[in-house]
């Protein structure tokens, strides 16, 4: 029984580590996360701005891909491999807010050069 309880606790620990985050994007600007050397992760997506955000991804040394565009209220869930990174960008002149849920490798850059 006690062995039991130790991978019951460890399942919800390790199953419980997310990063939430409420992330703004000013018009015209995009937010990068995971650039670098990291972890495959996994994201929920949620647009809660009257902005449309367009969603890439791109993996170290190669080429960007559009993964989807996100049009207000929608949410989408993005899987991004190791050494992956996701690019937001925001494609209005609006402000934009995204509701972020991040599970896997949560030891992410965040930012970028035109955040």
């Amino acid at each position: 029984m006690k062995h039991l309880f130790i991978f019951f606790i460890t399942a919800v620990l390790g199953s419980s580590c997310a990063l939430t985050s409420n992330t703004i994007i000013d018009p015209k600007k995009e937010f990068e996360l995971g650039d670098g050397t990291h972890g495959n992760f996994n994201a929920k997506v949620k647009n809660v701005s009257r902005a449309t955000i367009e969603i890439y991804e791109q993996a170290l040394g190669d080429t960007v891909k559009k993964v989807a565009t996100l049009t207000p209220g929608k949410t989408i869930y993005a899987m991004f491999a190791a050494n992956t990174k996701a690019i937001f960008k925001n494609i209005t002149d609006k402000q934009a807010s995204l509701d972020l849920k991040v599970t896997g490798d949560t030891g992410l850059s965040m930012g970028g050069p035109n955040y």
